[in-house]
């Protein structure tokens, strides 16, 4: 039996199929955010801090502006984020 994992928007009901990696980048990026409101960032610090390729961060994070989670705007060699914190993860059983 397999569980999978999907992040979900609750503004939107899209769901994005996810793993734990995606997981712990949103949940990394919204507790700042919760501290800082929007914060700035660079693709390089991020996966520093969490220990990600930035080509996985940068998959991750593209994926999730696509479902709308986070918003991203580009400032020079870093991002603004704005994140949505009406986000779940659900997990199903396969």
């Amino acid at each position: 039996m397999n569980n999978n994992l999907y992040l979900l928007n609750e503004d939107t009901k899209f769901q994005l199929g996810c793993n734990e990696v995606c997981r712990r980048i949103y949940l990394h990026i919204a507790s700042l955010h919760r501290e800082n409101g929007t914060f700035r960032s660079s693709i390089k610090q991020l996966s520093s801090a969490l220990g990600y390729s930035e080509s996985g961060v940068r998959y991750w994070l593209s994926l999730m502006q696509q479902a709308n989670v986070i918003t991203l705007t580009r400032k020079s060699n870093y991002y603004d984020f704005d994140v949505s914190h009406n986000v779940s993860f659900i997990t199903s059983n396969n």
